[in-house]
């Protein structure tokens, strides 16, 4: 690793030298090469004169700032481009995905984000939404017909779904009782969210102002319950294997971090597990390119992130209208993905049509691909 490093470093020493030696002669030193430079009309970078508000040669600003006020402006630039591109690409990206795709694919670049820069910003933000946006004050319950519960509809409802509750108890009782170890993760996962609706409810009923819980918490909770209990059987044909995941099971959070984390990192990999599907469907057009899918998929996969960082806020604001979560998880991205398959390879309605409907099947694959790869690399890591 030092010599790594040292290697590194005489490169960039390197470079330096070649740089002083080639490029043109600027002052050094204690003198302000910036201030210099601009009485000049020279780039304080390399030296080139000036004939306008950016060098020819090296592409930096004529004029540079020395001001603390500029050290946020750059602050927000680093992360969001903040020239005008970001609030040019995200309308094209969620109104026009397809004009935008088939833009940047036909080289009118300049004006947009480029697709793998935005890949990670989105990326992150889904992340961090995911890990810090917590249920806040405000959630409701919502009813058969999307509205909010009233607080009579809500002790109505109650004895019903405490029924319900019961009954699997019952199940979870008969499993245990005949060893039944195969059906107990899905009863015990099915108890808890019937568990968090009741509670949501009962709190509705005594007129309390409640918020959507950790469903995926309450799930780990209770299934790590159940391995330590011993209820749960793991077998995946390797019994070293087999004893990680059981010491696995037994923290559950633990787990599910590292879930979180491995997607995070490893999100990158959407992209070439997309790419084959995409490939397949237009093997036949000699003028489409794998380039072409990377940017396709690139710029999809940012937007149904962006899908996914809503969702977020709405479960932590509490939404549960059942409209609202179809659109978002149905409808808008099947919408999307046709217009955008539509413009960026300049289909007709029926050729981007049916490619949606294969798509929309394909990205089920690719997701439940990537899911169970995320699931055996935090459990077995």
């Amino acid at each position: 690793m030092s010599g790594s490093i040292e290697a590194l470093g005489g490169l960039v020493e390197a470079g330096g030298a070649a740089a002083a030696l080639d490029g043109p002669s600027l002052p050094r030193g204690d003198i302000d090469a910036a201030a210099v430079a601009h009485e000049h009309h020279a780039c304080a970078n390399c030296g080139e004169q000036l004939a306008g508000n950016f060098c020819s040669h090296c592409g930096q600003q004529a004029h540079v700032h020395r001001s603390l006020a500029h050290v946020g402006e750059e602050f927000l630039h680093g992360i969001t481009h903040f020239d005008g591109k970001t609030w040019t690409t995200l309308p094209m990206l969620a109104f026009r995905p397809g004009k935008l795709t088939r833009a940047y694919i036909m080289g009118q670049r300049a004006r947009y984000i480029a697709p793998v820069p935005l890949f990670l910003l989105v990326v992150f933000t889904m992340f961090f939404a995911f890990s810090f946006l917590k249920p806040g004050p405000g959630g409701v319950v919502s009813g058969a017909s999307g509205q909010p519960m009233t607080q009579a509809e809500a002790q109505a409802a109650l004895p019903k779904i405490e029924a319900e509750l019961r009954q699997i108890d019952k199940e979870i009782a008969a499993a245990r009782a005949a060893g039944d170890k195969a059906a107990l993760p899905g009863l015990v996962g099915g108890r808890a969210g019937v568990a968090l609706a009741r509670d949501r409810i009962e709190a509705r009923a005594n007129n309390e102002i409640t918020n959507p819980a950790d469903l995926p918490g309450l799930i780990a909770s209770e299934l790590g319950g159940a391995s330590k209990d011993g209820e749960l059987d793991v077998n995946l044909g390797n019994e070293s294997l087999n004893i990680k995941a059981r010491k696995a099971l037994e923290n559950p959070e633990l787990v599910l971090y590292k879930i979180q984390n491995k997607a995070y990192k490893l999100s990158f990999l959407l992209v070439p597990l997309s790419l084959p599907w995409l490939w397949l469907l237009f093997a036949w057009k000699r003028d489409v390119r794998m380039y072409d899918h990377a940017i396709f998929a690139l710029y999809s996969i940012s937007f149904m992130s962006l899908l996914f960082v809503i969702g977020s806020v709405a479960s932590a604001l509490g939404v549960t209208a059942g409209w609202f979560w179809f659109g978002l998880v149905f409808a808008a991205p099947v919408a999307h993905m046709f217009a955008q398959l539509k413009g960026a390879y300049a289909l007709s309605t029926g050729s981007a049509a049916w490619r949606t409907v294969a798509l929309s099947f394909f990205s089920v694959i690719t997701l439940s691909t990537f899911a169970a790869l995320m699931i055996t690399v935090g459990v077995l890591d």
